[in-house]
């Protein structure tokens, strides 16, 4: 298969309404001879911030000359971004050999019974494929979707990252706090250490099954903490407290690149997982913390542009917990800001609440649909929004890119656009907000 023909592939593979398992991922697995168990690996988790969290893990270990896996999800543009290796994404060549080895062994799986493979269960498969021909000294793999049956749960990870426990996909992971992160917690595994930044309930349900499977929980506020952090450039300044270290290195006084209270505790997350590797491997440092932290990016999280001396910030903020922490993160960038936004939602998310946290008195809102069949329709946000009794100017657009063209000519030097509701939207942004920087 060419690259295209590998993605008609993947994209005609079914993605929801599959029996919820590892079987499939695991006959395909053993097929390839189990290439999940040829590197070490780092496996996240959250309702929020596992990829920045995934991203900065990845840019300390790359830091101390170690080659590096990352897999992740969604795409925004490309699905060549999902995997990663040494710093670049997948060649589209490589992409199209991966997917014809995955292919074949399904096929061969299929023949023998086993139930046809999800489009994320073949890409899971391939990135475990590619990182062994790669040979990756790690690989550092976010979870799609919840953890106990999520395709990527199939190895033993030198240590386990659960970012945080929200209400988000309770059509698939459960109805309150307590269900959804006993979903989290199916990837804590027997012996292996465990760090989280949850809190509360969730934090309860996870110390639980982290004390059933004998593995050693490290918990935000316990045994990690932020001591104090400031704004600074195009990031913050974030000094990160630890226990059980030499007391040189207690406190790490770390450069973040990303905004917000919340990407300070993502830090710190970050900061604790990378504590443990450092235990085991003697190749990773604290210089290695401090630089690789410094020089992590991640698409899409708080993404600032400026154009014609406005500036445009894309967040793929889509749930509750993500919407507050980026108003919070808006309300410390942009006090003073009228927001001009480009919004949209999918069907299932909690459309009311992110619209109450992100849409005030005075904005103007161009609402698009995403490029899904789970967006809602615009006119269905717009009734949400005059139900709420938000004095906000609405227009309803019907392209992302239309969307953005006019909310280019509505704002002013006094505003912020922003872009946000769906990570759907932010590949179709990324690409217009390209071409005008071009210009």
């Amino acid at each position: 298969m060419n690259y295209e023909e590998s993605i008609a592939y993947l994209e005609q593979a079914a993605s929801f309404g599959i029996k919820p398992g590892l079987e499939r991922i695991q006959a395909i697995l053993a097929k390839l001879d189990h290439p999940e168990t040829a590197y070490k690996v780092i496996h996240v988790t959250g309702t929020n911030g596992k990829g920045s969290v995934v991203a900065m893990i990845s840019s300390v270990l790359e830091n101390a000359t170690l080659k590096i896996g990352r897999y992740v999800s969604p795409h925004l543009i490309d699905y060549t971004e999902r995997i990663h290796v040494g710093g670049h994404d997948i060649s589209k060549e490589d992409f199209a050999k991966a997917a014809t080895v995955i292919r074949e062994a399904a096929e061969a799986c299929i023949a023998e019974g086993v139930e046809a493979l999800t489009e994320f269960e073949l890409l899971t498969a391939m990135a475990f494929w590619y990182f062994r021909e790669q040979k990756v000294d790690y690989a550092v793999m976010e979870v799609g979707m919840g953890g106990l049956y999520d395709s990527t749960n199939v190895m033993v990870p030198v240590v386990s990252v659960i970012t945080n426990v929200a209400m988000d996909h309770e059509k698939y992971l459960g109805k309150n706090l307590e269900e959804i992160a006993h979903q989290k917690a199916g990837i804590i595994k027997e012996g292996v250490p465990v760090v989280t930044a949850a809190q509360h309930v969730p934090l309860k349900q996870l110390k639980k099954e982290a004390h059933e499977k004998k593995a050693r929980i490290y918990f935000y506020g316990r045994d990690f903490e932020i001591d104090s952090r400031s704004k600074y450039g195009p990031g913050q300044v974030v000094v990160v407290k630890r226990k059980d270290m030499p007391k040189e290195l207690e406190k790490s006084l770390l450069f973040v690149p990303f905004v917000g209270a919340h990407q300070a505790v993502n830090a710190a997350v970050a900061t604790m997982a990378l504590s443990i590797i450092m235990k085991q491997d003697d190749r990773v440092n604290e210089n290695d913390l401090r630089e690789g932290l410094a020089r992590a990016t991640w698409k899409g999280r708080f993404e600032v542009h400026t154009i014609g001396g406005v500036p445009y910030v894309m967040d793929g903020a889509h749930n509750p917990a993500g919407a507050e922490a980026l108003k919070e993160a808006l309300e410390e960038q942009y006090p003073d800001k009228r927001r001009v936004l480009v919004f949209t939602s999918l069907e299932d998310k909690d459309t009311e609440t992110v619209i109450q946290l992100l849409i005030r008195k005075g904005d103007v809102a161009f609402l698009c649909p995403a490029p899904t069949p789970r967006s809602r329709k615009p006119e269905d946000i717009a009734k949400m929004i005059d139900e709420q009794k938000i004095a906000a100017e609405l227009h309803t657009e019907t392209s992302v890119t239309d969307a953005l063209e006019d909310a280019s000519k509505a704002a002013t030097d006094k505003d912020v656009v922003l872009i946000c509701g769906s990570l759907y939207i932010l590949g179709d942004a990324m690409k217009w907000i390209a071409e005008k920087e071009s210009k």
